[in-house]
């Protein structure tokens, strides 16, 4: 959706129901200038969704949102790992080059050993991990069985403990 719809839209919700909170936040934010333009927009959170991105350019990328965004008084959520099969028209392949070897055999899981130091290195107020999924397109996929790696949640847990873990 055009940002200034939203926008717009939001503001009409202010003006209609002024004790209600409201937040409007970007999901899946493709890269920088959209997550700034947003910014500058009035959002008051951003997602920035570097995941495609070798794990070093996520950090880069994500920390580079993070310092615009806190700089306008603006949150900001991360993702480390992809979401198995289709988000948001992006395709995983086991073997991404952004995960290393090891914990989970789908690489497209979030690598516990790599979530503090995202965090540590961006600056994100929350982070969104992969550890599957049974929802959007997998959902609906006739003959699919959800599988939700809870051991990876409760090791992400131990390496941030109450951190704010979006999923």
């Amino acid at each position: 959706a055009n940002a200034t719809y939203l926008r717009k839209l939001v503001e009409a919700a202010v003006i209609e129901n002024p004790d209600i909170p409201i937040a409007l936040h970007l999901d899946h934010g493709a890269d920088f200038d959209i997550c700034k333009s947003c910014v500058d927009g009035g959002f008051t959170s951003v997602m920035i969704d570097a995941s495609k991105y070798p794990f070093q350019e996520n950090i880069e990328i994500t920390k580079k949102v993070v310092e615009y965004a806190h700089a306008h008084g603006v949150v900001v959520e991360a993702e480390l790992g992809t979401l198995a099969g289709i988000e948001d028209e992006v395709v995983v392949k086991a073997g991404h080059e952004s995960m290393s070897k090891g914990f989970a055999e789908d690489s497209s899981y979030t690598q516990p050993e790599e979530v503090e130091e995202f965090v540590d290195k961006t600056g994100v107020d929350s982070l969104a991990i992969a550890i599957g999924t049974s929802h959007g397109a997998f959902k609906f996929k006739p003959g699919t069985k959800p599988q939700l790696r809870f051991d990876i949640l409760h090791e992400i847990e131990k390496k941030i403990p109450g951190f704010p873990i979006v999923l």
